[in-house]
């Protein structure tokens, strides 16, 4: 009864009571901004402007706002004047689990994994909370969308990429099935402090999950087969959803830390013609040729931790998405924490901007990068004519960590920036900016 109550009570307090933005009606104007397009190789445009219309962006450019076609702006456009601003794409959190975990204390918020070792028929779109209070909390941080994925077990289910705004999980879904998530085990032993099994014992267990693996996508392979042949056989949908894997025509997201695991992963899935993208990347400079051969990108889970081993430099996690960029390797940089932390995606990317990391390249690791690994970067990830109207305005450099994001539009929407944080935080300031009332003082009793 104790827990059932606590769920509910929890649950409640969960959800957020913020409207969704409605559909753009009015011409929107941003003039004498430093804008961001994350376009590659391209510098920032000084007193630039960038005009939406019906959520797509149709006009850019310095100096004076004009229309596409060479027009002055009507007087009844929703002019910004961002003087002394910045403009960037919305941020896109490129490995979350946003929306699927609430309060980890509580079993009942938490759909991040199913049971068992392999059901890529789980789709992390339909598990997402629209009404999640850490929605918001992600966009004051200017993530405006997510690339959510699911956890547990060997072969976890499909990636599902999300926009931060909306009544249902239909309208929340941008691309519902972006790939399908892999963790690959271990290739080295763990020190003997790290777990109680022998270096022997951990090899067969390591043997056993790769025989296992490959015994599933051989599976798969052959179902691919049968039912391309004979159309009335009986359909398993967890084959059914590995096809578009398989053939290679999407991604297959490998979780993978160890240069031992990339190597393996890597080699495993191009041999069997699937394109991997590398999931996590700590080891991933000690293999950067393979990564460039096969051109393979990496999502760094994480830049603001501790160095992985003893041995490694301090500032190896900062440096990781800069040693990987020099290479070649296109890089897109998560938080790996949790749900809760991704309003800091901004700031790991920060971090490696001060750590190596050229600051263009570091704000299209988290919007142009993200937006390509989930094939919609032609739509999103970059300002350009013709692409969705999802941007942010700042009040300062967006790399910099006293800066607020003040403006920010999904599709053209105009997105509220407030949160269960933001109304906390104005409740207190309240508290003391009135003095006390203190009751007056009554006469002990004698």
């Amino acid at each position: 009864m104790t827990l059932a109550l606590t769920a509910l009570i929890t649950s409640t307090i969960a959800q957020s009571a913020l409207v969704p933005a409605p559909a753009q009606t009015r011409t929107i104007v941003i003039e004498h901004a430093v804008i961001h397009t994350a376009i590659a190789a391209a510098e920032p445009l000084r007193d630039g402007f960038v005009i939406i219309e019906q959520g797509k962006i149709v006009a850019m450019g310095t100096g004076t706002p004009v229309g596409a076609h060479g027009e002055v702006p009507s007087a009844d456009v929703l002019r910004i004047d961002a003087s002394g601003m910045h403009v960037t794409p919305g941020f896109i959190s490129p490995s979350t689990t946003l929306g699927l975990v609430e309060t980890l204390q509580v079993r009942a918020t938490d759909d991040r994994a199913e049971f068992g070792a392999f059901h890529p028929e789980v789709a992390s779109w339909l598990a997402v909370n629209p009404d999640s209070n850490l929605l918001p909390v992600a966009r004051m941080g200017g993530v405006l969308m997510a690339l959510v994925m699911p956890q547990g077990g060997t072969v976890s289910g499909e990636a599902s990429l999300m926009r931060l705004d909306g009544w249902t999980n239909d309208e929340l879904a941008v691309v519902k099935d972006v790939g399908t998530v892999l963790r690959w085990p271990a290739t080295e032993p763990a020190p003997r402090w790290f777990t109680s099994k022998s270096a022997d014992e951990q090899e067969k267990a390591r043997r056993s999950a790769l025989r296992a693996i490959d015994d599933f996508f051989d599976a798969a392979k052959s179902y691919a087969r049968a039912i391309a042949a004979d159309p009335t056989l009986p359909r398993d949908l967890r084959f059914e959803r590995l096809g578009d894997v398989l053939d290679g025509t999407k991604p297959l997201l490998i979780e993978a830390a160890s240069a031992g695991q990339i190597e393996s992963a890597i080699l495993w899935a191009t041999t069997r013609g699937m394109r991997p993208i590398i999931v996590g990347g700590d080891g991933a400079p000690a293999v950067a040729d393979l990564l460039v051969t096969h051109k393979v990108p990496v999502v760094v889970q994480g830049v603001l931790r501790l160095p992985r081993f003893a041995h490694d430099e301090y500032d190896s996690a900062y440096t990781l998405p800069a040693r990987l960029a020099s290479k070649g390797i296109e890089v897109a940089i998560a938080t790996g924490d949790e749900p809760s932390n991704d309003r800091n995606l901004v700031h790991h990317a920060a971090t490696a901007v001060a750590f190596g990391l050229p600051r263009e390249e570091a704000i299209a690791a988290i919007s142009r990068v993200p937006a390509h690994l989930a094939g919609v970067d032609a739509l999103y990830g970059t300002i350009a004519t013709g692409r969705s109207g999802t941007l942010l305005v700042h009040d300062g450099d967006p790399l910099e960590v006293t800066t607020h994001v003040v403006h920010a539009w999904i599709d053209g929407r105009a997105i509220d920036l407030r949160s269960h944080q933001t109304d906390l935080k104005g409740k207190y300031e309240q508290k003391y900016a009135v003095p006390a009332q203190l009751p007056a003082q009554q006469p002990a009793p004698r």
